[in-house]
């Protein structure tokens, strides 16, 4: 086995535990004090429910899929499902971004963003397509239940 193909379990799951920490530190930010994030990008929250609201999608659901990444990152079993999950939601949210910069026009914040996602989610697909060739290649141990 090269040295390479060696490598491949670490890579994986090292960028899903990079992806974790990312999301859980957008979550964090959001869920500790959302008011002064959004207010960072001129959204004015003027309800307790919009407050909570933010809270929960912007704070909520990033620490959600943290945890979820970092489950399949310490699980053998779920590294690709955790790969998967990742590819899916940085495209979804690659193409939410580019939808904004269409109709909206192209805010320098929002091309620099992209720029990010667009890495993470080509790094993301890259690292499905090598673990299901490793997986092809049965240079792994079957998975089994962690």
């Amino acid at each position: 086995m090269s040295t390479f193909w060696r490598l491949v379990p670490w890579l994986t799951r090292l960028l899903l535990l990079a992806a974790a920490a990312l999301f859980f530190m957008i979550g964090m930010k959001y869920l500790g004090n959302p008011v002064k994030h959004a207010a960072a990008d001129a959204i004015t929250l003027g309800s307790v429910m919009a407050i909570s609201r933010m809270r929960v999608g912007f704070g909520g659901f990033p620490l959600a899929l943290s945890i979820i990444l970092l489950g399949c990152a310490v699980s053998r079993a779920r590294v690709l499902t955790g790969l998967v999950v990742l590819a899916t939601t940085v495209a979804v949210v690659t193409a939410a971004r580019l939808v904004g910069i269409v109709v909206d026009g192209p805010a320098e914040e929002a091309i620099r963003i992209l720029r990010v996602e667009v890495i993470l989610l080509v790094l993301a697909v890259a690292s499905v397509l090598l673990e299901r060739a490793q997986r092809r290649r049965g240079e792994r141990i079957p998975p089994r239940a962690v």
